[in-house]
């Protein structure tokens, strides 16, 4: 069992007061705190905002929708397509067969130009340019 806080008797009557006066202005202060002060004021208006813009957005998708003036039948709405007259293609399930090597055109008839020198490394089109200068900064690591 617990006692409740008691001052001594030599203490004036007027010091409880002093104490829970600071306390108890603290608690009204924090009752009537505003919102914005926590940081909830500003999240709710922003939720607002949106929750107005979605609300519009569905006004407009409602107004676009034709009226309903009576009940519609699934059938009607939902009606199965006609069948295809023509004949569907089949279904490839294995890739194309390359032409055989007497089907292809000679080599010497496909070389358009002279091949590279021997000591030459192939250029690919898209390796960037190499410039004579650097152009991204550079870093001076601290070594040691």
């Amino acid at each position: 069992m617990t006692m409740p806080f008691v001052l001594p008797d030599w203490v004036p009557w007027w010091v409880p007061l002093l104490l829970l006066l600071p306390a108890l202005l603290y608690a009204v202060a924090f009752l009537f705190m505003p919102f914005s002060v926590i940081g909830v004021k500003s999240r709710l208006e922003v939720i607002e905002a949106r929750l107005d813009e979605i609300q519009n957005e569905i006004r407009h998708l409602a107004l676009r929708l034709p009226a309903a003036s009576r009940e519609a039948d699934f059938e009607e709405i939902y009606a199965p397509r006609p069948p295809d007259r023509r004949p569907s293609e089949p279904v490839v399930a294995r890739p194309p067969i390359p032409p055989a090597a007497y089907e292809l055109p000679d080599p010497e008839e496909l070389n358009d130009r002279p091949p590279p020198p021997p000591h030459t490394r192939p250029i690919r089109r898209s390796e960037p340019t190499v410039r004579s200068g650097r152009s991204e900064p550079r870093v001076e690591w601290p070594r040691g």
